[in-house]
């Protein structure tokens, strides 16, 4: 019987482990540069004193507020996002932010890259904004937080970082930057594992085997 158990937590923990394999988070300091246009509103009507940001698709949109806008271009990309790139100008979509502010702000899908050489799409979903530099009122930067999602691996805590120069219309640059670290419940569960057949080892009893030689 307790060999039985012991196989069960043998297949078991080799079942969760073979799972995380084959769903791995994103090689740790993966990165990806990216680019378009926006329209940065509200405040005192400088781009370092926008109160939200409007992106918008190619060089001088029109405003659009709610409606998402174009990634013109992406590349440069290290770990697992080495390689892909795309110029063509419709490279993805990017949500707008509607109060740029630091707290807590949920956008599922808030950015897909897309239309270049990689198969399938990056998607980022944000979850909350945790810094604005507004030190100009021609420069404004800032970051956010989230998890960046790739067919194929664990959605990956992750920042978004995004400048911008200039007036309140203009260019912007970001960069996307995942941090692999394991699910909290993935570990658990491999640790329950783990120490489910250690304790079962020790309740095994122990066997003296004797050969004779004739």
């Amino acid at each position: 019987m307790k060999q039985f158990v012991f196989g069960c937590l043998l297949a078991g923990s080799a079942a969760m482990m073979a799972s995380a394999a084959t769903a791995a988070p994103l090689a740790a300091g993966s990165s990806i540069d990216f680019g378009g246009y926006i329209q940065g509103s509200g405040g005192d009507g400088t781009l370092g004193n926008a109160t939200f940001i409007d992106f918008v698709s190619g060089t001088g949109g029109t405003a659009s507020p709610g409606t998402a806008g174009t990634i013109a271009n992406y590349g440069s990309g290290t770990g697992t996002f080495a390689g892909f790139s795309c110029m063509g100008g419709a490279c993805g979509t990017i949500s707008d932010i509607p109060v740029l502010a630091v707290g807590a702000l949920n956008i599922a899908n808030f950015f897909t890259l897309s239309g270049g050489n990689n198969a399938l799409p990056i998607a980022f979903d944000l979850t909350a904004i945790s810094g604005v530099n507004r030190s100009d009122a021609q420069f404004l930067t800032f970051r956010a937080l989230g998890n960046i999602r790739y067919d194929g691996f664990e959605a990956t805590p992750a920042s978004f970082l995004f400048s911008a120069q200039g007036n309140v219309a203009t260019s912007f640059s970001a960069t996307a930057l995942a941090a692999a670290v394991p699910e909290p419940a993935s570990w658990a569960m491999m640790l329950v594992g783990v120490g489910m057949m250690g304790f079962a080892l020790r309740r095994r009893p122990s066997i003296t085997t004797k050969v004779r030689f004739a």
